[in-house]
This record gives C-alpha cells, sequence and structure tokens, in this order.
C-alpha cells in the first residue's frame, strides 16, 4: 500500500491495549469533558491525559477501499 494513500493517528477505544510509564494497561473508556478527552484504564479510578500513554497508532485510507467479502 502507498504510504501517501494512508494517514496514522492514535485511536484511543476501549480494550486498546497501552503503555502508561513501564506498565502495559487496557483502555476501559474514553470521554470527552469541557473539551479535554480523558483516558480511563482497567482498574483505576481517575483518568490519564492521552499524551502520557503510548498506543500504537492506526492507518486510515484517504481513499474509499471496497469492502472485502
Amino acid at each position: 500500500m502507498d504510504p501517501a494513500a494512508c494517514f496514522y493517528m492514535r485511536l484511543f477505544k476501549p480494550g486498546a491495549p497501552v503503555q502508561w510509564g513501564a506498565q502495559h494497561e487496557t483502555i476501559s473508556h474514553v470521554l470527552i469533558r469541557r473539551n479535554a478527552l480523558m483516558v480511563y484504564l482497567v482498574g483505576h479510578d481517575t483518568p490519564v491525559h492521552p499524551d502520557a500513554l503510548q498506543l500504537a497508532p492506526t492507518a486510515f485510507h484517504r481513499r474509499r477501499v471496497p469492502d472485502r467479502p
């Protein structure tokens, strides 16, 4: 696939594995409050700022790609 046909960005969604410091965690849920993204991790009560998390980027196609059967 041509690299110019895709763009990459981090996609915070429930169940996605992330690295927070030296720990490997899983995203529980994501909220937007007062124009700020808040990421909650499984087993933690307080949100984590997205910049503190390491997450592999997801590729998005710039052109329409037909569905595979």
